[in-house]
């Protein structure tokens, strides 16, 4: 079975309709999974590297500020204690590994239900469209064309090209990323979803051996 989804003609920039797989496009939306996917596209995206030195790494503090008794101030062992100002951190973050496993036939289902929950916003465009963009100038007209309003997000999945990259560098609401690496987040943060063709078929490969 297959659902039809929206293509570009980028030389007669008029919109046609193409086939695509029912098991990709057409799945009832599983919120619950997508919301795992999501969670761990986001924890994996995470580097982990804050840092905040303890009392014992904070330099100084070595010396006893005063004697024990008969000040009158409370008791101090060193100037870097938490409770001083430049002394160390009670439980501050540390390097750690923020990453969260999906298996892969649960994380494959979560990209074919979020492809399925946004279907009306998937464009299908020639690769040759794509890569025969020269400047920005020519990803604006493109965009443009395909009836994306100013301040809209687009991801485009397909896979590098020097054109295509050289094209979207310096638009920042314009988002490339390979079939083989679109996650859920991408799909549902995009106002529009556009597919080259060569990208759909690895889609269909990738989502639906699974």
């Amino acid at each position: 079975m297959t659902v039809a989804l929206k293509k570009f003609d980028a030389s007669t920039q008029a919109f046609s309709s193409v086939d695509a797989s029912e098991g990709l496009f057409n799945l009832d939306s599983n919120v619950d999974l997508m919301h795992m996917a999501a969670v761990r596209q986001m924890n994996n995206a995470r580097l982990g590297t804050a840092s905040t030195k303890t009392r014992a790494e904070v330099r100084g503090g070595g010396k006893k500020p005063w004697k024990q008794k008969g000040t009158g101030r409370a008791r101090a062992g060193s100037s870097r204690s938490p409770l001083w100002k430049g002394g160390g951190t009670s439980f501050g973050p540390k390097p750690r590994s923020f990453a969260t496993s999906l298996n892969r036939k649960m994380a494959s289902k979560a990209v074919a239900s979020a492809l399925s929950t946004v279907k009306e916003r998937i464009v299908v465009i020639a690769d040759s469209a794509l890569n025969n963009l020269g400047k920005t100038a020519d990803a604006n007209k493109l965009m443009q064309a395909m009836t994306v309003a100013a301040g809209q997000k687009v991801v485009i999945i397909s896979d590098y090209s020097d054109a295509l990259s050289r094209a979207t560098s310096n638009l920042p609401l314009v988002k490339v990323v390979s079939p083989a690496f679109i996650g859920v987040v991408d799909v549902l943060n995009a106002d529009h979803v556009v597919i080259a063709e060569s990208a759909l078929q690895i889609l269909e490969r990738r989502l639906l051996a699974e």
